[in-house]
């Protein structure tokens, strides 16, 4: 009888469900920058490119 009442107790016990989902959700955020990470890097490197071309140039004019 009371094995029957911890196992509904546990299996019912919602604490640290909440935890559980923001590690779920980091963990996919994390994979799909990583997926992403060439195109992203090459992308913000092009533009930080365009910015310093044209930081020398208004520094030059």
């Amino acid at each position: 009888m009371k094995v029957n009442h911890f196992i509904e107790k546990f299996w019912t016990d919602e604490r640290g469900q909440s935890t559980t989902e923001y590690i779920l959700i980091l963990s996919v955020v994390v994979m799909v920058a990583l997926k992403f990470k060439k195109e992203f890097g090459d992308r913000l490197t092009g533009i930080m490119d365009k910015l310093g071309g044209k930081i020398d140039k208004g520094i030059e004019d």
